[in-house]
């Protein structure tokens, strides 16, 4: 069997009106399974459609100079300060959802939204070369219970 008919089951009209086109066949006798190289093209056209500007929304949550991204285990924070700036002035100031960078020259604090919620008391914060670092572990998904207990 070749073709349309190896899989009677399956309704072609059906999965190209899901897919929005026509599958593309390449040579007489040949289906669209025989060649694939169609679906990556397929899949990046769909991500651009499904999130248009993401990069752009990424970078426009964060101030300049300010990189935020996630480990399996951690989220890690860098922010580069300016040469005028004190660094034995700045304090950092953590919660389950943001970093609160106050300090600056300007007296005006940072706020850092965080992709995922920490656990505020695992921060370790460094400074090196005009860069601070900030290292925070994830609230795990997984949390157990603690028992309250009931006064009588």
């Amino acid at each position: 069997m070749s073709g349309f008919n190896r899989h009677p089951w399956l309704k072609w009209e059906q999965v190209e009106k899901f897919l929005g086109q026509k599958l593309p066949f390449g040579e007489k006798g040949q289906t669209f399974l025989d060649n694939m190289t169609w679906v990556e093209g397929y899949v990046q056209d769909m991500l651009k459609k499904a999130m248009p500007g993401e990069e752009a929304s990424l970078s426009s949550h964060h101030p300049a100079g300010t990189e935020i991204f996630e480990t399996h285990e951690h989220v890690i924070i860098k922010v580069k300060i300016a040469k005028e700036e004190d660094p034995r002035a700045l304090q950092v100031f953590v919660k389950s959802n943001q970093i609160k960078l106050t300090g600056f020259l300007s007296d005006k604090s940072r706020i850092l939204k965080l992709p995922t919620l920490v656990l505020p008391r695992t921060a370790r914060v460094s400074y090196k070369q005009r860069l601070l670092q900030i290292k925070v572990r994830k609230r795990g998904l997984k949390e157990s219970y603690v028992e309250a207990y009931i006064r009588y």
